[in-house]
């Protein structure tokens, strides 16, 4: 059987590409039929840079008593908020947890009474950058106010459902137009559509984890040709039975 590959290029949103696919119903496991039909896989995917990120960051601090604990973090957040107000990072795209504190205590292999180190204060924080150009210089405030503790960076875009949901359409599109290239080279006449079964889209990249990082590591990483995030690939798929005429 020959393959067709379909491409549509729009500068705005990346390359669209659709990929033929032919399977039984009985992989499918789709209701079809009793009577000649035809069961064809819609695939598209939309392949695009990411425009926006989101670090998530937590902030820690330990004390010798739970008040002075939290009252750094507090500290070490506002002076956050200050700076990346100054790189042009708006309140409404930082969402900040609630402080948590606890004891730390350690523990004796030997069995004895824990012993009370202090206690341990930490706050989630995440932040939507929307300037990728001012990534590095994010990270490295981040690690100037005293926070080790950058967890990820999560690449995305901020038009994603619009992008799902152009996908979803291209895969059906496909699906009819290989059904009608397939009923067409057997001589057949396409009829309607029996059933459709709609298959979860694929993941996007994970994220980056980066853990505990320092401000060399963050210089040296801005350096490093691997820290350019590829394409991010929006795509759906669809198994859909035609009655054949």
């Amino acid at each position: 059987m020959r393959n067709s590959v379909f491409l549509l290029r729009n500068k705005a949103l990346g390359v669209l590409t659709c990929l033929p696919l032919l399977a039984s119903a009985q992989a499918l496991a789709i209701a079809v039929p009793d009577k000649p039909h035809l069961v064809t896989q819609g695939h598209a995917e939309i392949k695009v840079a990411p425009d926006m990120a989101t670090l998530s960051v937590k902030v820690t601090a330990r004390q010798s008593d739970s008040l002075a604990a939290k009252e750094e973090v507090d500290t070490k957040v506002a002076s956050l908020f200050s700076r990346l107000a100054s790189l042009g990072v708006s309140k409404k795209d930082i969402d900040s947890g609630n402080v948590i504190t606890r004891p730390d205590y350690q523990y004796s292999k030997d069995g004895d009474k824990p012993k009370l180190l202090g206690y341990h204060a930490e706050r989630q924080i995440s932040i939507r950058l929307y300037d990728l150009e001012h990534l590095s210089q994010t990270l490295n405030t981040v690690l100037e106010q005293g926070i080790q503790q950058i967890q990820q960076v999560n690449y995305g875009r901020r038009n994603s459902d619009q992008l799902r949901q152009q996908a979803r359409l291209a895969a059906v599109a496909h699906a009819q137009e290989l059904a009608e290239e397939l009923s067409q080279a057997a001589g057949r006449e396409l009829g309607d559509v029996y059933a459709i079964e709609y298959r979860a889209p694929r993941t996007n990249p994970a994220p980056r984890h980066y853990g505990a990082l320092n401000i060399k590591m963050a210089s040296e990483e801005t350096l490093d040709a691997s820290y350019v995030q590829n394409d991010i690939e929006f795509s759906d798929q669809v198994d859909v039975v035609f009655v054949l005429k």
